[in-house]
């Protein structure tokens, strides 16, 4: 006599947990992932322009990394994050982190379990796109770094040109002070290849800033860069010649990775630089 209720009873509970579910979902989701979409896509694209146009980086997602736990080992981090706008953009790209990963991830579970808006071709082809976007963003991070250091120090080009002129002209053979240098050290003794900056040079209160400079064996003149946009050289070189892997007048090995063309001579070049020779 009761089991016509009992089961009605049971089908009225299934309907109401049924419809709290399909409300929650479209409550997160959404009807249509029109909003997710874009939110996703302009974490993306913000992402992509900041690795580009900021030199520093590198420098927050090391911090990021380290502050968060995914790096155990804070010794190579630089002193970038002491001030308050550094800080800023650390947690500035931790929400960017979290908004991209979180937005794409419920747009993958919509393509199973949200609305007929998810789950159309259309939301498919999108969501797969912003996939391989990411992706692409991830495989070519180094080389998104790489392409806004050429596109910044190339238009610096020029302010460079008189300093590598008169090196060209005149080599130190001993420590001095120059106008545009400043003080230096030269190495080796006798027969330097290597002037080492004791202060910042002037340029560097309108363009980059660089530590050395080295010789090479066929007049090349090599500016490793330093603040901002350390980890690369500037280089000059006379005509049929281009970076290669050389040894410092400190006796440092230095392993050419990668080096491309800015024109008239100029390349910028990345090494892997070895422990000091004994």
């Amino acid at each position: 006599m009761h089991a016509p209720a009992d089961h009605l009873a049971t089908r009225s509970r299934w309907f109401r947990f049924s419809a709290t579910m399909v409300w929650l979902r479209d409550l997160t989701l959404g009807r249509h992932p029109l909003m997710l979409w874009l939110v996703n896509a302009g974490v993306l694209l913000l992402l992509a322009g900041w690795i580009v146009w900021d030199a520093r980086f590198s420098s927050t997602w090391d911090h990021l990394g380290f502050q968060v736990g995914w790096l155990e080992d804070g010794s190579d981090l630089d002193e970038f994050a002491n001030s308050l706008a550094a800080q800023w953009k650390i947690v500035a790209l931790g929400l960017m982190v979290v908004v991209g990963g979180v937005s794409l991830g419920m747009l993958t579970l919509g393509m199973t379990m949200g609305s007929r808006g998810h789950r159309t071709l259309a939301s498919w082809m999108v969501v797969l796109s912003l996939g391989c976007g990411w992706l692409g963003l991830i495989n070519g991070w180094d080389e998104l770094i790489w392409t806004g250091k050429r596109i910044r120090i190339d238009a610096h080009v020029a302010a460079f040109q008189p300093i590598a002129h008169s090196l060209k002209q005149d080599w130190p053979s001993i420590d001095g002070e120059s106008e545009s240098l400043g003080p230096f050290m030269a190495y080796p003794s006798g027969k330097p290849k290597t002037l080492l900056l004791l202060t910042t040079p002037p340029m560097a209160k309108s363009g980059p800033t660089f530590s050395s400079i080295e010789r090479s064996d066929a007049g090349g003149i090599r500016f490793q860069l330093s603040g901002n946009e350390r980890g690369v050289w500037l280089e000059w070189h006379p005509s049929g010649n281009q970076p290669e892997s050389f040894v410092g007048g400190l006796l440092e090995p230095h392993h050419l990775r990668r080096s491309v063309s800015l024109g008239d001579g100029w390349f910028l070049a990345r090494y892997n630089q070895a422990a000091m020779a004994s």
